[in-house]
């Protein structure tokens, strides 16, 4: 093809050329605004009105129309978007479904059509609590040899908002890993609370916290009782009913407070069968308190 004609028609008076496509343009856009089309699309729900005391647990943040209209009124509609409201007035609790026709969305233009893609949405709802939340402060890496946590103390409360079905069942929230690599002496920090599900509302999201820190003692224990765990259909036995000894290590303040009654020792039989076994038992101690040494390792028990 040769492109010299059209090239040369171009150099010659651009800016008139430019000025006719935008003009050829401009009457098309014109004439083509005043037909009929169909637009699909998603718009956003607004849920209002929705009582303090309940809570929306699960719900559909989009609902899908097709609007039908000239285009003039299609292209304001696609250039700002409405969204759709729905009234949580009457709502009740657990899983609610909500005809689209109840769902209000405010078009503006007469001439265009709203046509649902589906004939209801599904919400789901629950009575809203608020709880006084334990918290625990995981760690990382050991202090200084000779060293050891007495107490860590949060000086902050957390209450955190949320479904009650969901909330009930929550016993505690983690801060983020401290970190007692070397430390040597008693030190505080903030740290910030580990993101929770999105459905509950923390008061705070920092807290502060002390570490107390001690220097390090052992403590040896004598005869501490063994506890078999069994069902009332086993018939057991055992060669020796007491751990003969046990040294653990901790800080000062808290060797100095340990008492036997503060220490487990038992072993868990329940799903064994009838039989001989030769099994280790687990040493349950205080915070911060561990283990050194313990005799015997294992226990010689008979399940009948």
């Amino acid at each position: 093809m040769n492109f010299k004609p059209l090239l040369s028609f171009i150099i010659k008076d651009p800016i008139r050329k430019i000025f006719a496509i935008i003009f050829a343009f401009g009457l098309w856009f014109f004439v083509a605004i005043d037909n009929n089309y169909q637009y699909t699309t998603d718009i956003k729900i607004l849920y209002t009105n929705l009582p303090e005391s309940l809570i929306i647990v699960d719900s559909v943040p989009n609902i899908n129309i097709i609007l039908t209209g000239r285009g003039r009124s299609l292209l304001n509609i696609w250039t700002t978007l409405p969204k759709a409201h729905c009234n949580l007035g009457k709502i009740e609790l657990g899983k609610n479904e909500i005809p689209v026709k109840k769902i209000i969305i405010p078009i503006g233009f007469s001439d265009v059509r709203l046509v649902y893609n589906i004939p209801s949405i599904t919400i789901q709802i629950d009575k809203k609590i608020s709880r006084k939340m334990k918290i625990s402060v995981p760690i990382k890496d050991s202090l200084k040899d000779g060293y050891s946590i007495s107490d860590i103390i949060v000086f902050d409360t957390i209450n955190i908002t949320g479904p009650k079905e969901f909330l009930q069942n929550l016993n505690e929230v983690a801060t983020e890993t401290l970190n007692l690599k070397n430390k040597t002496s008693t030190f505080t920090k903030e740290l910030k609370i580990t993101e929770i599900s999105p459905l509950f509302q923390i008061s705070k999201n920092m807290v502060r916290v002390q570490v107390e820190v001690d220097a390090t003692t052992e403590k040896l224990i004598t005869n501490i009782p063994l506890k078999l765990i069994f069902t009332s259909n086993q018939r057991v036995s055992s060669k020796k009913i007491f751990l003969d000894t046990l040294i653990v290590k901790g800080s000062g303040n808290r060797i100095r407070k340990l008492k036997k009654k503060d220490i487990s020792v038992k072993i868990k039989l329940t799903e064994l069968s009838p039989g001989e076994y030769d099994l280790p038992a687990s040493i349950t101690l205080p915070d911060y308190i561990k283990p050194v040494y313990s005799n015997p390792k294992r226990f010689k028990i008979k399940i009948y």
